[in-house]
């Protein structure tokens, strides 16, 4: 996955490269989520589509506004840190059991 395919998942313009870096590094970070998540890790040159569209809308989703209320009087503003629980659906199929503690 590169920036482009990022680009192409999100309908954003391919002749701009101005943030392709920056695309990139977000890639490898909400990859290393995904792979937390699922417990397990994914080959980088052929990753399944739904963690492909996980990034993209991680992705996304940082360029979008995270406010999700604003008070005028006293200037009040509440952000959204958390992913929407909707974008972790992508990766219910590939998530793995975690077994902790001593097993018999």
């Amino acid at each position: 996955m590169n920036a482009q395919d990022v680009k192409l998942l999100n309908n954003l313009s391919l002749d701009d490269t101005s943030n392709d870096e920056t695309i990139e590094l977000l890639i490898e970070k909400y990859l290393n989520v995904a792979e937390e998540y699922c417990n397990q890790t994914f080959n980088r040159h052929s990753l399944p589509s739904n963690v492909e569209k996980f990034i993209a809308n991680c992705i996304k989703q940082g360029t979008t506004s995270n406010i999700s209320s604003r008070t005028m009087g006293t200037v009040s503003y509440t952000f959204v840190t958390d992913l929407p629980k909707e974008t972790y659906g992508y990766l219910k199929p590939f998530r793995r059991l975690r077994w902790t503690g001593y097993h018999v």
